[in-house]
C-alpha cells in the first residue's frame, strides 16, 4: 500500500513504534502525530491498519524481542538502532503472529532497510528473518519453562519480568495467571452518559437503534458496550458530547468523591479530563472547579473537548500539581495520581515496558508530594479522593498510610458498592478493581478527610 510517494505502511509504523519509545507518547497520541503528514486515498484504511500492527506489537513486544535475541544469540534487539529494530519487529510479527506469508513478510521489510539504511544492514535482516521463520517457539519456550519459570510466564504472556512476580505475590499463581491472560485479552469499551444533554435510558436506546449492544453496569451512568458494527466514535451522539468513552473504575471515583452543587473542586491531576467533566456533570455546571496539569498540549485538548460536551463551571490552569496553591481552599479535591498505569495494560499496552523499580519509585515520590499539596489546598472538613490505574501496594495502600500517618489526612470508611478490597490493615477502606475480575482497568480509590 502506497499512501504518498515512497513511504509505506511499514515506514509508517516503525515511525510510530520509534515515536512512542523516544517521547514516551502513548499509542494514539503517536499515531496522530505521524498521520498529520499523511495524504492519499488509502489514508483512513492505512490509519486503522497501523493503529491495529501497533497495538499488537506493545502488547506481544516481549515475546517478539525473545524470538529475535534467540536467533541473534549474542548481541539483543535492544542493542540496534532503535527504527531498524522496529522494523524487525514489524517482519517477526507479521510472520509469527499475523499468518503473513514468511517470504512477502521479510520482502516487505528488507525493501525499506535496503531504503532507509545500505545493503550490508538489508541483507543482515534479510537473514536474520530467514532464520525467524524456522524457529520453534514453542520448543524455544518449553526451554525456557525448565530453566526460569518466572522469565518464560513474562515471555509466554508478553509482561515485563517485574509484573510477573509482583502479580504472583500479591495474587498467587492462579490469578496472577487469570490477570495476565486478561490483560492480553480485545479491549472492553464503556460509555459515560452526559446528563446535561441526555439520560442513561434514551443513551442505551440510542446505541441500540444504532446496532451496538450494551449491558448497565455498577455504575448507573455508564454502560458496557458488549458489541458493535460499527465504531462508537462514529456516531453523531458521541460527536456531539451526549456520551464519553471512560473506563468503568474510572467512571466510580467522581461518584466516591459525591461532589455537591455550588462547591469549589480541585483537580491536582486533571488530563485528559475525564474525571474533571464527570464532577462537572454531576454538579449540573454549578460551583467551580480549578483544572491544574502540567501539560499545555493536553489541557488544549480538554478545553476542546467542554465545549463538545457542554462544561461551562472548569478553569483550566497549567501548573504543577506538586505546587499549585490557591488562597482560598477547597471543599474537595480529586488526586488522580500520575502512577505506573499497571492496571492499564489491556488498553495501553506500551506502558508495560516504560517502567522500571526505578522509575517507579520516582512516580511514588511524586505521588506523595502531591497527596502533600492536596492536604495545604484542602478546607478543614474537606474531602478527596485518591486514585491510581496502577495494582502495587507501594502507588496504593502504602501511600494512603502516609496520607494518615504522615500528613494528617483521615481515611473515610466509605460504603464502596462494588469491586474488591484491598491490602494491608487498611484494606477493607480502599477499593479495587482488576482486570480479571471486573472486566476494566485494574484501578485503585480511597477516600480522604482533612480533620
Amino acid at each position: 500500500m502506497e499512501l504518498f510517494y515512497r513511504i509505506t505502511l511499514h515506514e509508517l509504523i516503525a515511525d510510530i513504534l520509534t515515536l512512542i519509545d523516544e517521547r514516551e507518547l502513548s499509542s494514539k497520541n503517536a499515531l496522530e502525530r505521524v498521520f498529520k503528514r499523511v495524504s492519499g486515498k488509502d489514508r483512513e484504511k492505512a490509519r486503522g491498519l497501523a493503529h491495529a500492527y501497533v497495538f499488537e506489537i506493545e502488547k506481544w513486544r516481549k515475546k517478539i524481542d525473545f524470538i529475535v535475541n534467540s536467533v541473534l544469540k549474542g548481541s539483543k534487539i535492544e542493542d540496534l538502532e532503535l527504527y531498524l529494530a522496529n522494523l524487525i519487529r514489524i517482519g517477526v510479527f507479521e510472520m509469527k503472529f499475523k499468518g503473513v506469508n514468511p517470504a512477502i513478510a521479510t520482502d516487505s521489510v528488507v525493501r525499506v532497510v535496503k531504503e532507509k539504511y545500505d545493503l550490508a544492514k538489508a541483507k543482515f535482516v534479510n537473514a536474520l528473518l530467514r532464520e525467524v521463520e524456522n524457529f520453534n517457539l514453542e520448543k524455544a519456550l518449553k526451554k525456557l519453562k525448565e530453566k526460569d519459570r518466572i522469565e518464560y510466564l513474562s515471555v509466554k504472556f508478553s509482561h515485563p519480568r517485574w509484573y510477573v512476580e509482583y502479580a504472583i505475590e500479591l495474587l498467587g499463581y492462579d490469578d496472577a495467571i487469570r490477570l495476565l491472560l486478561s490483560n492480553n485479552r480485545a479491549q472492553r469499551y464503556y460509555v459515560r452518559v452526559n446528563p446535561i444533554k441526555t439520560d442513561i435510558d434514551s443513551l442505551a436506546d440510542y446505541l441500540e437503534e444504532h446496532n451496538v449492544r450494551v449491558a448497565r453496569t455498577p455504575v448507573d451512568d455508564v454502560l458496557k458496550i458488549l458489541e458493535y458494527k460499527t465504531p462508537i466514535t462514529r456516531l453523531e451522539w458521541y460527536k456531539q458530547g451526549y456520551f464519553v468513552i471512560q473506563d468503568l473504575a474510572s467512571a466510580y471515583v467522581a461518584h466516591v468523591l459525591g461532589p455537591e452543587k455550588g462547591e469549589r473542586i480541585l483537580d491536582l491531576a486533571a488530563a485528559p479530563g475525564s474525571k474533571t467533566f464527570h464532577v462537572a456533570h454531576l454538579m449540573e455546571n454549578t460551583g467551580e472547579i480549578i483544572a491544574v496539569d502540567y501539560s499545555l498540549e493536553r489541557l488544549n485538548k480538554m478545553r476542546e473537548k467542554m465545549k463538545i460536551l457542554g462544561v461551562r463551571n472548569v478553569k483550566l490552569v497549567h501548573a504543577d500539581g506538586m505546587k499549585f496553591k490557591e488562597k482560598e481552599e477547597f471543599d474537595r479535591i480529586i488526586l488522580d495520581a500520575p502512577c505506573s498505569s499497571s492496571g492499564t495494560y489491556r488498553q495501553f499496552p506500551e506502558v508495560k515496558w516504560r517502567f522500571d523499580e526505578r522509575k517507579i519509585k520516582k512516580v511514588i515520590q511524586v505521588q506523595k508530594a502531591m497527596l502533600r499539596n492536596a492536604y495545604r489546598n484542602l478546607r478543614i472538613g474537606g474531602e478527596m479522593t485518591y486514585s491510581t490505574c496502577s495494582i502495587r501496594i507501594d502507588e496504593n495502600e502504602e501511600n494512603i498510610k502516609y496520607a494518615m500517618n504522615k500528613i494528617g489526612f483521615e481515611l473515610v470508611d466509605y460504603p464502596f458498592s462494588w469491586g474488591e478490597r484491598g491490602f494491608l490493615e487498611i484494606g477493607d477502606k480502599v477499593f479495587r478493581a482488576w482486570t480479571h475480575l471486573h472486566d476494566c482497568n485494574s484501578f485503585f480509590i480511597a477516600k480522604l478527610r482533612k480533620e
